[in-house]
């Protein structure tokens, strides 16, 4: 059923959810001044239905997309759309000129640095769950109904055993 699905639009597609998706991961970061891993967990779910959605191949490379796509959004995020929130909160244009400048200040660079090593440590934590979960439904077969839930095979067995009892 994969003949008119292809990489190259679920991608694009990813790319678009995965950015909608980081809308709480940055304004948590500008305005909470925090990161989340949870957050992480929408930005992997965001990557995923864009790519459904536009008709993404699904086959085993969807994890690593997920894990790639996730990441990329993370850092552009990181590195670019949050340091020019921060110059516009702070009364300043959002401008690549001020960028520039900010990149030049040595503290900023510190700190922008350790909150990226920090976000991609977080990224990878958060989206582990939905990756595990999608790749385990890809392995059993399942191709044409991929949902991104971060059940675990403990919350599964635990159902499975309430379902046994309830028969006795």
């Amino acid at each position: 059923m994969n003949e008119n699905k292809n990489y190259i639009t679920g991608i694009i597609g990813g790319i678009i959810g995965g950015f909608i998706a980081t809308i709480p991961w940055i304004l948590m970061y500008v305005y909470g001044n925090m990161i989340l891993s949870l957050l992480a967990i929408l930005i992997a779910m965001g990557v995923l239905k864009g790519y459904q959605l536009c008709k993404g191949k699904i086959d085993k490379k969807l994890p690593i997309i997920i894990i790639v796509t996730s990441l990329l959004c993370v850092t552009i995020s990181t590195l670019l759309i949050i340091p020019i929130l921060l110059l516009i909160k702070e009364g300043q244009t959002g401008s690549i000129e001020n960028l520039k400048v900010l990149y030049n200040y040595e503290p900023f660079m510190q700190a922008i640095i350790k909150d990226y090593a920090i976000s991609v440590l977080f990224t990878i934590l958060g989206i582990s769950g939905v990756v595990s979960n999608v790749k385990k439904q890809i392995n059993e077969g399942e191709t044409r109904n991929i949902r991104a839930t971060i059940k675990n095979e403990t919350t599964k067995n635990n159902s499975k055993k309430k379902e046994v009892n309830k028969e006795d």
